[in-house]
């Protein structure tokens, strides 16, 4: 399936901004490497060159023999592991993986044999296979009670439903979260960003409120949304004609020069007709595109959609000299190339990227976290636009 829009900035008539949304292109928020996905396929690999086709046909039919829920024989971790990462996108082995995790979730209730958390490595297997129903079905299945509880498996789960355009879905995966009482941060940042994001595609006057409910509750709790999830919930007032909400929110954000927060910011106050405030900070990036005790420079620059925008703002306003000024500064900007045919839903919506790191700290807080426990792990940094520079 292809992801309702990309967003294109434009005016209808005197009204407010609105989002205009066109089927473009498949969109997820996070990176193959950030939620796992590469190594899940790298086992995937390996196990596809270790095993002839005959090993792999006889091993499935033992496996389909102690899943019987009348067997006797027991479902070990390293079963599981093979079949999920051996698993085809065929009905028969999709039926087989499920009974075996059944039946291993049912055998260890009240003691794991092993440590091997498979609740992440599972939901990889179902991204990859692309089947967000069947993923969502085990989700909520009770006879998978425990096997999903970990924050990697909620998040993996709910990017694989961004991917698919089931927005309203994510909010209820989010929603059974809170009703299960886990032992986890009441707002996990990456799951928030993901809630503000299914809110923001909805773009519902229900999903509007619901968004705007719960950035005050977390702000009541003391909890710090990542700059995403602020970007998300300032577009998404932008989209229900709330600029001026937007501009609050993004104020939240410590440092005011990223692209994402200006572009914003200046689409903000054209809807509030504020044009004559839009021009300073257009004008801003003009002096800040200079290199630094010799790095490289890195241009600050806006979005056509936004450019253009502006433009029919200022048509609007039929001032002479604030348009004589506009137009010195988009020649400027354009002489400089400082305007990009990237659109602001595409900022919006970049991928979360990670690089190798070798700080072994907070490890529960990547999508991507261990994908073994109990060996040497390695962390990963983020870099922009990351979950460090969200925040």
């Amino acid at each position: 399936m292809f992801s309702k829009s990309l967003i294109n900035l434009c005016r209808q008539g005197l009204g407010s901004t609105k989002i205009v949304q066109n089927v473009l292109c498949k969109r997820n928020l996070y990176e193959r490497a950030a939620i796992g996905l590469d190594k899940y396929e790298f086992f995937r690999e390996k196990i596809e060159k270790q095993f002839s086709d005959s090993d792999k046909q006889l091993f499935r039919e033992r496996m389909k023999s102690f899943a019987d829920p009348e067997s006797s024989s027991l479902i070990f971790t390293e079963d599981l592991k093979q079949i999920v990462h051996m698993v085809g996108d065929n009905e028969a082995d999709l039926t087989l993986v499920e009974k075996m995790m059944k039946k291993y979730n049912k055998q260890n209730q009240g003691l794991r044999f092993g440590n091997f958390t498979f609740g992440p490595v599972v939901m990889r297997m179902y991204y990859h296979l692309n089947k967000p129903d069947i993923a969502l079905q085990l989700f909520n299945d009770p006879e998978m009670d425990g096997f999903f509880n970990h924050l990697s498996s909620y998040q993996i789960l709910m990017d694989l439903l961004f991917v698919n355009e089931q927005f309203d879905q994510i909010l209820v995966v989010y929603k059974t979260i809170q009703d299960r009482q886990l032992q986890i941060a009441k707002f996990p940042k990456g799951v928030m960003m993901l809630v503000f994001a299914a809110c923001y595609k909805l773009n519902t006057t229900e999903s509007f409120e619901y968004a705007c409910k719960l950035w005050n509750d977390q702000r009541e709790a003391g909890h710090s949304p990542i700059r995403k999830t602020i970007t998300f919930f300032a577009a998404n007032a932008i989209n229900q004609n709330s600029p001026h909400i937007a501009l609050e929110v993004i104020t939240s954000v410590r440092n005011q020069s990223y692209v994402t927060l200006r572009n914003i910011k200046v689409v903000a106050l054209c809807d509030l007709g504020r044009i004559i405030d839009a021009l300073p900070l257009l004008r801003s990036v003009l002096s800040l595109d200079q290199p630094m005790s010799g790095a490289p420079a890195v241009k600050q620059t806006y979005c056509r959609d936004v450019i253009n925008l502006v433009k029919s703002a200022a048509e609007k306003h039929n001032d002479k000299e604030i348009s004589l000024e506009l137009d010195r500064i988009f020649n400027q900007l354009e002489e400089l190339n400082m305007i990009t045919e990237t659109t602001l839903d595409s900022l919006l919506c970049s991928e979360i990227k990670m690089i190798d790191r070798s700080d072994t700290n907070n490890r529960e807080s990547l999508v991507g976290a261990s994908y073994q426990s109990g060996r040497p792990y390695k962390k990963r940094e983020f870099r922009r636009p990351g979950i460090s520079d969200l925040l």
